[in-house]
């Protein structure tokens, strides 16, 4: 009886704390801002990148995060070696690969490089216009990231 009382306390509690995030296909981006304008949240990950992970697990699924995002941003997931071409700020990006078969898609390298590189996660902010306001390369744990987001 014991243990299935911490039980349902334990899962009362984790309900509370996490509230979910809906993320947006970064090509319905421009419907959503002829709706209403907010600033763009864009993740830029790979399949391979464990601090992507480790964010959307321990970072996005905390509720103040959650909350934050959810009241003033556009949010989107991009895959940074994704294939698929994309139509962003009437411009066509597309993957372009490098030796050894790895490669990078144009739009995250256009978003997320800092002096040509680019790390994994890496977040940017952009405005009403698509520009970059903010961008933060790596993983920050999450109270470090809301204050980030909130700044």
């Amino acid at each position: 009886m014991k243990i299935l009382t911490i039980l349902i306390c334990f899962t009362i509690a984790s309900i509370g704390y996490t509230q979910e995030l809906h993320w947006t296909n970064i090509n319905d981006i421009a419907d959503s801002m002829k709706v209403k304008e907010k600033p763009i949240l864009v993740k830029l990950e790979t399949s391979w990148c464990g601090y992507c992970k480790k964010m959307d697990k321990d970072v996005f699924l905390n509720k103040k995060v959650a909350k934050e995002m959810n009241a003033n941003y556009y949010y989107v997931k991009m895959d940074a070696e994704g294939k698929e071409e994309i139509i962003f700020n009437d411009s066509i990006y597309k993957f372009v690969m490098y030796s050894g078969g790895r490669g990078i898609h144009q739009l995250a390298k256009k978003l997320g490089s800092v002096n040509g590189q680019i790390k994994y996660p890496t977040i940017v902010i952009l405005d009403k216009n698509y520009q970059v306001t903010k961008l933060l390369d790596g993983y920050l744990p999450k109270t470090d990231f809301y204050y980030w987001l909130k700044s």
